[in-house]
């Protein structure tokens, strides 16, 4: 019997057994009576004459960086800016505010969460306060994880991971659903709204700016290693397909690391095709988790490329489980 008809017996068993919590953070932040400090300006990167965005230069939360560490971005179109992710805390998404204000004299009039991260919508407090009639649209999921805690536990995270500098942020929900084939028109610019089910999270919104040959990603393509554990090895390299088909666009802006042409996208795809066929390989083939680690370590591409991103060594074991878990749901 393959081990793979073996597990369908034993785990058949045990099926239906298996619930989750949600971690509730240490403090949120409405239980702050001061505000943390103000970010220092972040430069800005310009790619077209109406796409620009933010670099963070760590991978990482600190207190050093003040919990800049994805990379928000926004476009200058006739009627007004539209910005993609808004970082995670006020203090950030105030700095934005300060630096899109020297690029253009035009008012924030959109914004869009591309994920339910914390890091990427947790701004959106500072541009309600600077905008009251701004629109903040999002995936429905981004909605229903609010709902379920999400917001105080990124609060809780990005407070505990910056000593505190992230203090006064508040919760800031989206409101306007986008769920993927959208067409948004703003004067003399285009955005296209793809959705792919689940990649990096399961709301994952990438903005494609259609005269500028651009897209916004998010988080389903960097060159990092992270955090899978709310997303999809398989569905992340069904996604990397269907962007490799958009031969049209020029520049993919990534929500951590520096924008670059189709060859983000290639990387992604085949550190996560080689990471899953790999575990799946060794899978059945009787290996475990920890035993297949060094396998894939040992692939050239890994060597030569993967292993240079950031997180690579003290993160692909967890990518390992995390495949490993996968695939085995895949079984059944």
């Amino acid at each position: 019997m393959k081990r793979r008809d073996l597990l369908k017996s034993a785990l058949g068993l045990t099926a239906g057994m298996v619930g989750f919590s949600v971690m509730k953070p240490l403090y949120a932040a409405d239980d702050w009576e001061v505000k943390g400090p103000a970010v220092p300006n972040i430069p800005i990167t310009k790619v077209t004459d109406r796409c620009y965005y933010f670099l963070a230069k760590d991978p990482e939360p600190s207190p050093e960086n003040f919990g800049f560490f994805s990379n928000p971005g926004f476009v200058v179109t006739s009627e007004g800016v539209l910005v993609i992710d808004t970082g995670g805390s006020v203090q950030i998404g105030e700095m934005l505010i300060r630096q899109i204000k020297t690029v253009t004299d035009k008012p924030v009039v959109k914004v869009i969460n591309t994920h339910f991260h914390g890091d990427h919508w947790l701004g959106n407090h500072a541009f309600v306060e600077a905008y009251p009639n701004v629109e903040i649209y999002a995936h429905p999921k981004i909605m229903e994880q609010v709902k379920n805690g999400a917001g105080e536990f990124w609060t809780g995270f990005m407070s505990r991971n910056t000593n505190n500098a992230t203090a006064g942020t508040v919760v800031t929900a989206p409101t306007k659903e986008l769920v993927g084939g959208e067409t948004i028109k703003m004067g003399n610019t285009t955005f296209k709204i793809h959705y792919m089910g689940k990649v990096h999270t399961d709301s994952d919104l990438a903005v494609e700016v259609v005269e500028e040959k651009v897209m916004y990603l998010g988080d389903m393509a960097m060159r990092r290693v992270a955090n899978m554990a709310d997303g999809s090895f398989q569905g992340s390299i069904d996604a990397m397909e269907k962007f490799q088909q958009m031969t049209h666009i020029k520049a993919f802006i990534t929500g951590h690391g520096d924008h670059d042409g189709m060859a983000l996208v290639n990387d992604q795809k085949e550190f996560f095709e080689i990471l899953y066929g790999k575990v799946g390989e060794y899978y059945d083939a009787g290996l475990s988790d920890f035993e297949i680690k060094p396998k894939i370590e040992a692939e050239p591409f890994m060597q030569k490329v993967a292993s240079k991103w950031p997180g690579y060594e003290h993160t692909l074991g967890r990518f390992v489980s995390d495949a490993y878990q996968e695939f085995e749901r895949s079984l059944f």
